[in-house]
């Protein structure tokens, strides 16, 4: 899961339903979006649960993730990823390596700094109101490019805080991943050299710069 990419694939749902955005759906984003703006940083632990029926595949794992603007750190599946918006550092913990690229904005890829303003360019959205329920809106995007290697995300979102609490992802090869958010914190302590990996805490790391 280098650099947190995700792809989408979309299941049971006519794309003529995706001809338009949804209007209540913009709404629920537009909130959501606003209130992460608001929020100087946070970290969270999130839970990713991987399932594929076909192969009857079944995993999980927990990480923790640390998000400013548009920089973010995660603790994730025995590698620490830290990307400051230009840079990023992909940390192998058994191997003591480290990967240095720059980091591509117009790659594609979706990372958690990005999670909850994906919808303002390249996708459609569509308010699911029977998958929802008291406490969450459900909201799928698509992306506009059927060329894309996937198809849909779709988000839950908190009713009473316009939180993300958590999204499934799923894929062309039958794979279905489910992140869930808990231990949510607003974070007032972090500043943007946080957000840099010092090679220097390290003895002995072997270092792989590609900049």
């Amino acid at each position: 899961m280098n650099k947190l990419k995700m792809i989408f694939v979309l299941i049971g749902i006519s794309t003529v339903a995706f001809a338009q955005n949804d209007p209540k759906a913009k709404e629920v984003l537009d909130k959501m979006s606003a209130k992460y703006r608001e929020i100087p940083a946070f970290s969270a632990t999130f839970t990713q649960t991987l399932e594929n029926k076909m192969e009857d595949i079944s995993d999980s794992f927990t990480g923790k993730i640390t998000v400013m603007g548009d920089k973010f750190k995660a603790d994730v599946a025995g590698q620490v990823i830290v990307n400051n918006g230009e840079t990023v550092w992909t940390y192998l913990k058994d191997a003591n390596e480290v990967t240095i690229n720059n980091y591509d904005e117009e790659a594609g890829e979706m990372n958690p700094s990005k999670i909850y303003d994906a919808y303002k360019e390249g996708y459609k959205y569509l308010y699911m109101a029977g998958e929802g329920t008291a406490q969450f809106h459900v909201v799928d995007l698509v992306p506009e490019n059927k060329d894309e290697n996937f198809f849909k995300i779709r988000l839950k979102i908190d009713k009473n805080t316009n939180l993300l609490k958590n999204w499934s992802v799923f894929d062309r090869a039958g794979n279905i991943f489910n992140y869930s958010v808990t231990d949510f914190k607003v974070r007032n302590d972090m500043t943007a050299g946080d957000f840099n990996f010092d090679t220097s805490k390290y003895p002995n790391i072997e270092v792989l710069d590609f900049r």
